[in-house]
């Protein structure tokens, strides 16, 4: 999605035990050492995104220790990163039962519940924590992306003016701000507040591709001021050709802006913007299509050795990108894959073009395919879980599930808030529960 949003959906863990760190006291914790030893072997767990491994782990530890907070919020973030929110959530009321008003908790709590689309409940997690300390920076960013996603535009705009007053150096802050600002098409201001973001941490693509998308916006709102200038200024002829209407199948404008103006904007010498405008990652996943639909299909051999981490490039957009992109937006997608082909020719690091790329492949049926292209984008980023995502989406459509949903857990341990993350894990796993119904063997 163009624009999409950069919440702050990151939790917040504890990963020792109480009886292991003295700075961290707790109701009912022990000295018993054996709850210490399941629970460090549930951190390890998490720390290697082996979430199913860490939740059985502190499964054990909490037979041991029931009443331990730590051990209930880990297993709430274990859980979470598995795509089970309401088994988190449950976890992070045990917690809350024993600890109330625990603040770490609590936050936790508020993310889950805004994952499930519990906006009214996440938004009382987020105000509990802010009456018991109304200095709390990220209480005030995440209660400003629930209201952001609620709609609530000018309730939004004023946490996230909060979250920066405390903590002006907090990039998804101002982000999110630029975002809001943009629905008030207070389109000078976002930039700004991109800028800001961008000043704190400039190698973050969604900023960039979020102020490329505002400045387009606002040179498209004043081309259509001095357009409609022009045309009050012309005599009237006495005949004109008649409007056509589109027809009630047809697609209403989008709501993006056009490709020419959106290309100028990205070429404007002022700041560079970033190449890529849009993360087109999926945000639904089709039913899984069996192997057998393209024989003819192989998937491509892994490179010799990985490619080293490719550094943001923020001198000059790749013009083949921007025009592959657009493409990609109309549907164009033969023409889309010629341009992002030609964008690795001159870089064979650049990420962005393979995943683009390897979307491109895939809607044109080319499944296998698309897999070797978001292998070569994970080689050069191993840890972008939109690349994920999309690996995850391909190995869905061709049945292969058991795969997918290690993408689709992969992605969701790096960014929580994933929201695609999370949908393709139940679907795999329904996926996985029908073809054993059949089979009669156990989901893998």
């Amino acid at each position: 999605m163009i624009g999409e949003k950069k919440p702050k959906t990151e939790g917040k863990e504890t990963v020792t035990e109480a009886s292991g760190d003295p700075s961290r006291k707790e109701t009912g914790a022990t000295t018993d050492g054996g709850a210490a030893i399941w629970a460090d072997k549930g951190n390890k767990f998490v720390e290697s995104s082996m979430y199913a491994e860490a939740v059985q782990c502190y499964d054990k530890a909490l037979e041991i220790n029931p009443k331990s907070v730590v051990l209930h919020n880990n297993r709430g973030l274990a859980l979470a990163r598995t795509g089970r929110i309401g088994d988190a959530i449950e976890s992070y009321e045990r917690a809350l039962e024993i600890k109330p008003g625990d603040p770490e908790v609590l936050y936790n709590k508020g993310i889950a519940l805004a994952q499930m689309g519990k906006t009214a409940e996440a938004l009382a997690c987020y105000n509990k924590l802010l009456e018991a300390n109304p200095n709390d920076a990220n209480a005030w960013c995440s209660k400003g992306d629930v209201l952001f996603e609620s709609i609530k535009y000018e309730e939004a705009l004023k946490a996230y003016d909060m979250a920066i007053q405390l903590n002006p150096k907090d990039e998804t802050a101002w982000n999110n701000r630029g975002l809001t600002l943009v629905k008030f098409n207070r389109y000078d201001d976002a930039i700004e507040s991109y800028d800001k973001a961008l000043e704190i941490n400039p190698r973050i693509e969604k900023i960039w591709s979020n102020k490329g998308l505002a400045i387009a916006k606002m040179n498209e709102k004043k081309e259509k001021i001095d357009l409609q200038k022009i045309a009050g200024t012309l005599p009237k002829e006495e005949k004109t050709t008649p409007q056509v209407k589109p027809g009630p199948g047809e697609p209403a404008e989008r709501e993006k802006a056009t490709e020419s103006s959106y290309i100028k904007a990205l070429m404007e010498k002022t700041r560079p913007v970033f190449e890529k405008p849009a993360d087109i990652s999926p945000v639904s996943i089709p039913p899984p299509q069996p192997d057998n639909s393209r024989k003819e299909e192989e998937l491509p051999p892994k490179p010799d050795s990985p490619q080293a981490p490719a550094a943001v490039q923020v001198n000059e957009p790749d013009e083949n990108m921007v025009k592959g992109n657009s493409l990609f937006l109309e549907g164009k997608y033969e023409e889309a894959l010629e341009c992002f082909t030609k964008s690795l020719e001159k870089d064979q690091k650049n990420k962005t073009a393979w995943n683009n790329k390897g979307l491109a492949l895939a809607k044109l049926g080319r499944v296998y395919e698309s897999i070797g292209c978001y292998e070569k984008a994970l080689e050069i980023a191993p840890k972008d879980h939109v690349v994920l995502n999309n690996k995850g989406t391909a190995f869905y459509k061709k049945g292969r599930a058991s795969e997918a949903i290690q993408c689709f857990q992969t992605s969701l341990g790096l960014n929580p808030g994933n929201k695609t993350a999370i949908r393709g894990i139940e679907l795999c796993n329904e996926y996985l529960e029908k073809t054993s119904k059949k089979t009669g063997a156990a989901p893998s």
